[in-house]
């Protein structure tokens, strides 16, 4: 019975080759495109959950108390995982670790190579699982950083040699290098994890960092995740872990709180992108499920579409089955067959094009995608959950098919039914809707991004490098002197911040009324302001050349030892911009009540971070000869080259055993972090073709339809006078008209939506009633040009053809 079906089926298909066509496409796009996102989905959501005691592991967060609004932090005093685990029967054990950048050297006669490195303690083998290809990694040899390498790693670089023991060189951005021993091999870490890294160091921590501070020792923070018993109410926990810090400290003012991030929550619920490299986003996750869901719709509602407009041609064929005996659940399955037939073709299709698509998309994406289709749990979901579609997607035509008395069926009764005619209608109206919608949210991510990348910062952007952060030490500023004689450079400036740096270098709190604010500092040379063209509202900028504009590193840093040193930081000159001058009410060449030092300056407001977060009331410092930060490099527009090429001959010149040089230009810096916002754009842009073309070919098999069941009117109105624009017209008006319609629903839907996503940015665009306008009218525009394509076609056909039959 099913062979037979499936036979019929096939008859079908290749009979109707146009009708068979255009559902092939529609259906293989729209199940090509689902496929794609839905495995870039599934692979986002199966972060960190690969670890055998994923179900267990926590990250430590913490909350300044002290300040309002503070944001959580990714890290917790160094000491608080040991005493935590120490005093609390709850906790099984700790770890610190972060990924960070770094450089070694495998052989003194090569260059260093940049790696993403997993800093960790011994710890580490307890909380996460690693398979150990070679050596004995879990012995911790004292006296040297352990240093374990991936597979990867090993075949690039050791390729055929025995690795353990090896002593490695590791060159940092401060400090002097250091001696690494490799003593173990793994496989490859996993790709899906938030600790993505090429290779993993081991050290141990001093005593003191393996406690809370409580009496005003100083202390470091440091990202840290702990192993909790099974069962562990994590809620009580909290509470539990809190009233022990309180405890610690003895009647003393709490001045942190702390809470668990499970670490399969990490990836996607993080906003820590400052110092979390690999991060995603639940937002896009729900982005991306809803588009896959959309352009498969699309397509199911093309079908679905097609296949009503063909009940008409169709229902003879149905009667005559009926009248031989067929009954109403023979004729569902034969039609259903039917429907499963162009899904099983399309899905075959789709199979054939994910491969193809797949590694661009990870290219896309920079990293590649370890969950797919090719996994054997996801194709039987995917077969199984196909299968269900083109049973849901085929049943509504099928059954209605099925319906009529075959008397009905034969004398064209099933024609005039408003029924049938108002849901094809509404299915048009549901696809441009949809097609609208899409339109309008990508137009105003565009212009969002639009405004971003041209808002005024404060500063000038343009024609600016930056030199990541290195150790300069004693000849950062006879290297700074030889750079400012070199032609096309305009001025130089060593500073511990670059614009994307972050808010600043260091922060400080000062109260302001009943309420804390966090002050936010940037420290560098006298030639910082001039360098990135901060505008002065009031007083002036720092003079390089007046010697006591700036301070001493070390004499700031040491605080007020002596008197002498207490009166250079109380009077050292400050810069502030106009947003703090307001807020703590400054005024130039007056002493700050707040914090140490002189407001020479009041400079207008510049955005020292992104514009996702509202502007930071800011503080400007000058050091004189700073020995460790960035530098920034204003150069004459012309010049690039030849600058580019001068700055990295001095470079080696005094910087021979250091890092490579690696430079930057800030517009790139500053536009790299709208990095999410572009690829939305691209993705919305991408989607929205595809919807728009999905649409489009459903529309035109629908309007192929209606030419070809009115060829007769059309050729009668040609022989009473008609014209093709007439006929064109006739045709045109009973679908732009819902056009219209579904540009009035998606109007609303997109403007809700978008206004909830730009409250996620603390400057944004306004929503302009202009970017509704440009989608209404694409919409129409394309709807009209694909319509005339077949009605053009109806109307130049030759009326004697249609009507020889009359």
């Amino acid at each position: 019975m099913l062979k037979t079906n499936l036979k019929i089926a096939w008859r079908s298909l290749l009979k109707h080759k146009a009708y068979s066509l255009i559902n092939i496409i529609g259906l293989s796009v729209g199940l090509t495109a689902c496929l794609i996102v839905a495995t870039v989905v599934i692979d986002e959501l199966s972060y960190d959950k690969q670890w055998a005691k994923a179900d267990n592991i926590y990250r430590i967060l913490s909350a300044y108390k002290e300040v309002k609004g503070e944001e959580l932090m990714p890290a917790a005093f160094s000491g608080l995982g040991p005493s935590l685990k120490k005093d609390l029967p709850e906790v099984q054990n700790y770890c610190r670790m972060d990924v960070v950048k770094n450089r070694l050297r495998f052989d003194e006669s090569k260059d260093a190579v940049s790696f993403n490195m997993l800093r960790a303690e011994a710890t580490v083998w307890n909380i996460l699982d690693f398979k150990i290809v070679q050596g004995n990694p879990r012995r911790f040899v004292k006296g040297y950083t352990n240093l374990i390498i991936t597979k990867k790693t090993q075949q690039q670089y050791f390729k055929g040699k025995d690795v353990i023991g090896t002593i490695v060189t590791t060159l940092p951005d401060f400090g002097e290098p250091q001696k690494y021993l490799i003593t173990g091999v793994v496989d490859n870490l996993p790709q899906n994890t938030h600790l993505r890294a090429d290779v993993m160091a081991l050290s141990e921590y001093r005593a003191i960092d393996n406690k809370v501070p409580i009496t005003g020792e100083s202390y470091t923070f440091q990202s840290q995740y702990v192993l909790l018993k099974p069962g562990t109410d994590v809620k009580a926990f909290t509470q539990k872990v809190n009233n022990w810090y309180k405890q610690q400290l003895n009647g003393r003012k709490v001045d942190y709180l702390f809470t668990f991030q499970p670490i399969k929550d990490v990836y996607l619920k993080s906003d820590f992108a400052a110092v979390q490299d690999v991060h995603g986003s639940m937002r896009n996750v729900y982005i991306f499920a809803g588009v896959a869901a959309l352009l498969l719709l699309i397509a199911c509602i093309n079908f679905i579409n097609l296949t009503i407009s063909r009940i008409f041609n169709r229902a003879k064929e149905t009667g005559v089955r009926k009248v031989l005996g067929a009954g109403n659940s023979q004729l569902i399955i034969r039609f259903l067959s039917e429907s499963v037939l162009f899904f099983a073709i399309s899905f075959s299709l789709a199979i054939i094009l994910y491969p193809f698509l797949l590694k661009p998309v990870e290219t896309y994406l920079d990293h590649k995608l370890v969950v797919n289709l090719y996994s054997s749990v996801f194709l039987l979901v995917t077969i199984i959950g196909v299968l269900l579609i083109s049973i849901a997607t085929g049943l509504y035509p099928a059954w209605y098919l099925s319906r009529p008395k075959p008397a009905v069926i034969l004398r064209d009764k099933i024609a005039s039914d408003v029924g049938l005619n108002f849901l094809k209608k509404a299915l048009v109206v549901g696809q441009f809707a949809i097609s609208v919608t899409i339109i309008i949210i990508t137009l105003v991510v565009h212009n969002q991004l639009n405004f971003m990348s041209h808002k005024d910062l404060g500063f000038d952007k343009n024609n600016l490098v930056n030199i990541d952060f290195s150790d300069w030490g004693k000849s950062g500023q006879s290297f700074k002197t030889e750079l400012m004689r070199m032609p096309g450079v305009a001025g130089a400036s060593i500073t511990n911040w670059y614009p994307s740096s972050g808010s600043g270098n260091m922060s400080r709190t000062v109260k302001v009324g009943n309420e804390k604010l966090t002050l936010h500092f940037i420290q560098a040379d006298a030639d910082l302001p001039g360098v990135l063209k901060l505008k002065v509202n009031s007083g002036r900028i720092f003079n390089p050349n007046v010697s006591t504009d700036a301070i001493d590193q070390d004499t700031l840093m040491g605080g007020g030892a002596t008197a002498k040193t207490k009166a250079l930081i109380q009077n050292q000159p400050m810069l502030v911009t106009a947003y703090t001058a307001k807020l703590l009410n400054l005024k130039v060449n007056q002493s700050n009540v707040k914090f140490e030092g002189t407001t020479v300056g009041i400079v207008k407001d510049f955005y020292s971070e992104s514009l996702h977060n509202k502007i930071k009331p800011t503080v400007l410092q000058a050091l004189s000869n700073p020995r460790y930060g960035a530098m920034l490099i204003r150069v004459i527009p012309g010049t690039e080259r030849a600058v580019l090429t001068g700055l990295n001959r001095l470079y080696k010149q005094y910087y021979p055993d250091n890092k490579p040089f690696e430079y930057n230009w800030v517009n790139e810096l500053v536009d790299k972090q709208y990095k999410a916002e572009a690829k939305l754009q691209q993705l919305f842009t991408c989607f929205s073709l595809l919807i728009v073309f999905l649409a489009c070919l459903g529309l035109f098999g629908l309007v192929s339809f209606t030419a070809e069941q009115r060829v007769k009117e059309i050729g009668i109105r040609k022989v009473l006078g008609a014209n093709v624009s007439d006929i064109v017209a006739l045709i045109s008006k009973d679908y732009l008209w819902l056009v219209m319609i579904a540009f009035i629903i998606a109007t609303p839907v997109a403007w809700y939506f978008m206004d909830k996503w730009l409250q996620n940015y603390a400057y944004r665009t306004h929503i302009q009633w202009w970017l509704f306008g440009i989608a209404g009218a694409a919409a129409v525009l394309i709807s009209f040009f694909t319509i005339s394509l077949q009605s053009v076609k109806a109307a130049l056909a030759n009326p004697v053809k249609s009507l020889r039959s009359e």
